[in-house]
């Protein structure tokens, strides 16, 4: 295109695929551009019973408002999007990945949200493309350097969340499946890290096709804080079991597991509840928050507002900035090595200060984990309220 020893995995992202090929061409609003477009496409899961289209939505409403303003140095930015299918297998992502290789015109993906995160990336990797905002969860993307995500590890930050909250025995309740599994050995590994104080006494898998979780949070009350790795039914089932009964343990879950439509589902149930983010809550009044709420209402209206299509709308958004300031042709190479050398970097001040990609995590299999900060927040009347003082550190702290 012209100019013009490894963790485990992160579990946030897993934890909200697990609940959840044909190519898209919606057309993105050109803003009047007439220059060849700039392509971009997302890879996410549309026909599924919990679709992530809002990662669509969210890089949609970007691109338009980039070429509102002018495009990429008068190139406007069009993005489409590939179907994961409904994330019963692995396949129809993948398969994307390869028509997005296959596809030159493509110079990146942006926003990715679906389960294959490792053998998409995987993919991308080999052919060199650029992987800007996928979630930092999938080991590919934490470790290969085609891949640039913004956000902080929201599976890190669980357990640091609940010792901040002043939990110090933490059990960690997870779906049973080994994506999830995961999260046991990390929150260990993070707590040892950061916050020696703070331990796992055990870990505590649920089976998926389990109604019941009486027995679960019964085990749980030994302790006084749990990191809740759950699917949506599984965290309705636990909270409700543990308002029902005397069980005052503090609770954590991901932002990623409480978008808007399982927050409205949980109800009063979920007051208290508190939640790690890796980016900033979109109930927030921060500048890009409240950029990026006015541009979802202006260019893609009565759609998802939440923190997939944030990521998404931030991924965008952090393209174009970064392809504005390119000279000369924009290829995939040229965009990989632009993205490599970003310093003191931000979009809209949603990334934490001094964010760069010439240095990442030194955490073993974290060498991608360039925001290495995470959001605290509490559930408060079915809303998420933050309650850091912006991004606080999850690594290297004691």
């Amino acid at each position: 295109m012209k100019k013009n020893s490894t963790l485990p995995l992160c579990v946030a992202a897993v934890i909200a695929a697990t609940a959840l090929s044909a190519c898209g061409n919606d057309k993105t609003d050109d803003g009047g551009l007439s220059a060849s477009p700039i392509n971009l496409q997302v890879i996410a899961h549309l026909t599924s019973a919990n679709p992530s289209s809002e990662a669509f939505d969210g890089a949609q409403a970007a691109a338009a408002a980039v070429n509102a303003s002018g495009g990429v140095n008068g190139h406007p930015l069009k993005v489409t999007v590939c179907d994961a299918g409904n994330g019963a297998s692995v396949t129809q992502a993948v398969t994307c990945a390869r028509k997005l290789v296959a596809d030159k015109s493509i110079v990146a993906e942006v926003g990715d949200f679906e389960i294959a995160q490792d053998q998409v990336n995987t993919i991308l990797a080999a052919a060199k493309v650029p992987n800007i905002g996928p979630p930092p969860t999938g080991q590919s993307v934490l470790s290969s350097p085609n891949s640039f995500p913004l956000a902080g590890s929201e599976g890190a930050a669980l357990g640091i969340t609940l010792a901040d909250a002043g939990a110090k025995k933490i059990h960690v309740a997870y779906v049973d499946s080994p994506q999830a599994a995961a999260v046991l050995p990390f929150t260990k590994s993070v707590l040892a890290m950061s916050r020696p104080d703070a331990s796992v006494l055990s870990g505590i898998p649920v089976q998926i096709s389990t109604s019941d979780l009486t027995p679960a949070v019964t085990k749980a009350s030994s302790g006084d804080g749990v990191v809740l790795a759950m699917i949506p039914a599984q965290l309705s089932s636990w909270l409700t079991v543990s308002k029902g009964g005397d069980f005052p343990q503090k609770l954590v879950a991901s932002s990623t597991s409480l978008l808007p439509k399982e927050l409205e589902a949980l109800g009063s149930k979920a007051d208290g509840l508190l939640v790690a983010s890796g980016l900033p809550f979109v109930t927030g009044d921060s500048e890009g928050v409240v950029r990026f709420r006015d541009e979802m209402a202006r260019y893609a209206p009565g759609k998802s507002v939440d923190s997939i299509s944030l990521n998404a709308w931030l991924s965008t958004w952090a393209f174009a900035q970064v392809a504005r300031t390119m000279k000369g042709d924009i290829t995939r190479e040229t965009v990989m090595a632009a993205f490599g050398n970003l310093t003191d970097f931000n979009v809209f001040g949603l990334l934490p200060p001094g964010f760069t990609t010439t240095k990442g995590s030194s955490v073993p299999g974290f060498s991608r984990l360039f925001n290495q900060s995470t959001i605290e927040g509490v559930v408060k009347d079915g809303k998420i309220v933050q309650t850091s003082d912006g991004y606080v550190p999850v690594f290297g702290r004691k």
